[in-house]
């Protein structure tokens, strides 16, 4: 699946569906749900060409498939268990895929499954200057005695989560993770008050912002933008010369357009 992400953002830059970080957060941050999911891997000779991956409590199905291997878009969505999947709403060629299968976007609104996620990027031809905290606050990447704070200032931001300690410890040992990519800013008794987790791609320099936060008590006071500008700073110092991320809404997609980012996909659900 990695070798997959690589190789689709080798050729296809911006528009590669995944980021080899995303397939890491994907698999390791759900420990224990591994008899949820059927992992299917297609390959042509030692190449792999596609794979899918089945999340049986739900029905979400995700895949990655070579542009030259669009034939195997009709054995992946043959799956039976399949209910839900997505696809970037230009796509022609997975939109008829899918279209041949039943998938429709009204049976996605329906059911919930018809969110959009904003697909942006910015190239990051210089370090961004670093950004003014409030007095007292600073911002630091993580050090080995952080996970338990790590972890609180993620589960508080995104509850309900089954994020655990020992599930992100599963994380930072995992190919790609680096804590000197992982920042956070630290308030001044010692908790963080928002976080952003820079995942590397050294080979295309692409690093993906995935996933970020702020606890609430400390919204509307530029911490965002500050932690993901410090992350960049940091990407752009280990080599990264672009950045991408991803958002759901006009907030979220707000603050990031605010640091440079520039919206350029949009994928939108499908159901069955």
């Amino acid at each position: 699946m990695h070798e997959l992400a690589l190789e689709q953002r080798r050729e296809l830059g911006a528009r590669a569906g995944w980021h080899v970080g995303d397939v890491t957060w994907g698999l390791r941050q759900h420990e224990g749900r591994e008899d949820e999911w059927t992992i299917r891997i297609w390959r042509d000779g030692e190449r792999t060409v596609a794979w899918s991956w089945l999340k049986g409590d739900r029905g979400q199905l995700e895949f990655d498939v070579r542009r030259d291997r669009l034939d195997l878009l009709d054995e992946i969505l043959a799956e039976p268990e399949a209910r839900a999947t997505g696809s970037f709403e230009d796509d022609e060629e997975t939109l008829a895929a899918l279209a041949r299968h039943g998938f429709t976007r009204e049976a996605a609104d329906l059911n919930r499954h018809g969110s959009l996620m904003h697909f942006l990027a910015r190239d990051v031809p210089k370090a961004p200057d670093l950004p003014t905290l409030p007095d007292g606050f600073r911002c630091r990447t993580v050090e080995p005695d952080d996970l338990a704070e790590r972890v609180a200032v993620h589960r508080e931001v995104w509850a309900p989560s089954r994020v655990t300690e020992s599930s992100f410890a599963n994380v930072q040992a995992s190919w790609p993770y680096r804590a000197s990519l992982d920042c956070v800013v630290e308030e001044p008794d010692g908790r963080f008050a928002a976080y952003c987790l820079i995942w590397p791609d050294d080979e295309n320099r692409v690093g993906e912002l995935e996933p970020v936060g702020v606890r609430e008590e400390f919204r509307r006071r530029g911490l965002g933008a500050a932690v993901c500008t410090f992350a960049l700073r940091r990407l752009h110092e280990e080599g990264g010369r672009q950045a991408i991320v991803y958002c759901q809404n006009d907030v979220a997609c707000a603050l990031y357009e605010s640091i440079g980012f520039r919206r350029h996909a949009t994928l939108v659900g499908y159901s069955r």
